[in-house]
């Protein structure tokens, strides 16, 4: 453990939160299904604000965004035990949490590969033909940019009320389509792929 002063500790953690959270939520998505973007994305904002209490006292761990990522997949899994969402896939989800989990948290870790095959999946979902083009950028810049509902609607000079409902409205298309997490082929890659490079 690292011991800093506040002021570093709420540098490091926006820092954690501009360059890491993305990945963190592409990750959480694969892992929990895509139907659970809003989970993944406020598991992670919980970890941050953890993190934010508790390494002033315990110090900053050698690894902070493996401490993140393993603080969300722990608060993921909370959350989908107490709220019984997934009473029979449970076991699963566990076994697909253990298989990524070691005895510290500074090992914990994914392949570059592995982030970046994520991240190229959420493109695509956020960029799904079902999501009108516009709720697709405001989708893309919220899930994998990390931007906030604010700097959006600055963006787009457009009220944060009218981008905050873009989002929900995009996310609601992707759970009611069953939009799978995953990177399309052939013919699909090809009709599809003008979409996420626009985006």
């Amino acid at each position: 453990m690292i011991m800093q002063k506040p002021e570093g500790i709420s540098q490091l953690v926006e820092h954690l939160f501009r360059h890491e959270s993305a990945k963190m939520v592409a990750t959480l998505s694969r892992i929990f299904g895509i139907e659970h973007l809003n989970l993944a994305e406020d598991v992670v904002q919980e970890a941050l604000g953890r993190a934010l209490q508790t390494w002033p006292y315990r110090g900053i761990p050698e690894n902070p965004s493996a401490w993140i990522m393993r603080a969300s997949r722990n608060l993921a899994l909370d959350v989908i035990r107490r709220e019984k969402v997934f009473r029979g896939k449970e076991a699963e989800i566990a076994r697909l949490i253990e298989s990524g989990r070691s005895s510290t948290p500074q090992s914990v870790s994914f392949s570059e590969d592995e982030i970046a095959d994520d991240r190229l999946r959420m493109m695509f979902v956020c960029c799904h033909p079902v999501i009108p083009p516009e709720a697709q950028v405001a989708l893309a810049l919220k899930t994998l940019c990390g931007f906030s509902v604010t700097e959006i609607s600055r963006a787009f000079l457009t009220t944060e009320a009218a981008i905050a409902k873009r989002v929900t409205r995009a996310k609601q298309k992707i759970q009611e389509a069953h939009v799978p997490f995953e990177i399309p082929v052939g013919d699909e890659m090809a009709r599809r792929l003008d979409s996420v490079l626009h985006s």
